[in-house]
C-alpha cells in the first residue's frame, strides 16, 4: 500500500531501507517503518511474432501456481508519454505484478521491455530480481509469421516487419557475457508445445534457485 498507515501520507516510491539485517518501507513524512518484503519476477519478452501470444495459455497449463499474464492485457495507448516512450506503461505493469506477488504466487510477465526500461521504473525496487528471457527467432521466421496474421492486425508492412525484427536483434545484444541475468530462447523451428516446456523448466529451476515452493 502506498500510504503511510501512520500518518496516511503517499509513500510512493516506497523508500526502502536495510536497518539491523531488515528491509523497511520508511514514510519521507514521518519516518514510520513497515517492513517490507522484496519478491522476483519472471520477465519474458518479445517482439511481434516471437511467440508471446501463442505461449501465454500453454505456459498457464504448465505453470499451475504461477500468474501468467501478457503484457497487452493493459493497452499501451492509454498511458501518457512521447511516441514510443512507455515508461509509464512499465511501471503499471510492474505495479501490477508486484500487487500479485504479495500474495506470495510467482508473477510471469510476457511483455516487450528491455531491461534498462525496467530498471529506471520507480516500481523496480519493489522487486529483489528481474529474471529476463528474451524471445527471439530467425529473421525470416519472424517476418513470416507477421505476414501469415490476418489483415486486420496491419502486420505485414515492410516497416513494421523492420521494427518487430529490430527488438529481436536488441534483445540479442542484450544476451552478452556481462549481462548474465538476460537469458535467450529461440523458437525458430520449436512447437509451441516444446517452447513452453523449455520456458516452465526454466521458470521453475530459478523457483528453486530462490528456494520457492510451489
Amino acid at each position: 500500500m502506498a500510504i503511510c498507515a501512520a500518518c496516511g501520507e503517499w509513500t510512493e516510491p516506497p523508500r526502502l531501507m536495510t536497518i539491523e539485517s531488515a528491509l523497511y518501507n520508511v514514510c519521507p513524512q514521518c519516518g514510520y517503518r513497515e517492513p517490507f518484503v522484496q519478491r522476483p519476477l519472471w520477465w519474458i519478452a518479445g517482439s511481434p511474432g516471437s511467440g508471446k501470444s501463442t505461449l501465454t495459455p500453454l505456459l498457464r497449463a504448465r505453470l499451475p501456481d504461477c500468474i501468467v499474464f501478457e503484457g497487452e492485457a493493459i493497452d499501451f495507448w492509454r498511458f501518457e508519454g512521447p511516441a514510443s516512450d512507455y515508461s509509464s506503461l512499465y511501471n503499471q505493469w510492474l505495479k501490477v505484478a508486484w500487487e500479485i506477488a504479495s500474495n506470495d504466487r510467482p508473477v510471469v510477465i510476457l511483455a516487450t521491455a528491455l531491461p534498462e526500461q525496467l530498471d529506471a521504473c520507480t516500481m523496480r525496487n519493489r522487486f529483489s530480481a528481474i529474471h529476463y528471457l528474451g524471445l527471439v527467432c530467425a529473421e525470416d521466421t519472424q517476418a513470416a509469421r507477421l505476414r501469415a496474421r490476418p489483415a486486420w492486425r496491419n502486420s505485414a508492412a515492410p516497416e513494421f516487419i523492420a521494427q518487430a525484427c529490430g527488438f529481436t536483434a536488441r534483445l540479442r545484444t542484450e544476451a552478452r557475457p556481462d549481462q548474465p541475468f538476460v537469458a535467450l530462447h529461440d523458437t525458430t523451428g520449436l512447437t509451441p508445445a516444446a517452447s513452453a516446456a523449455q520456458i516452465a523448466a526454466w521458470v521453475r529451476a530459478l523457483l528453486q534457485a530462490n528456494k520457492l515452493q510451489f
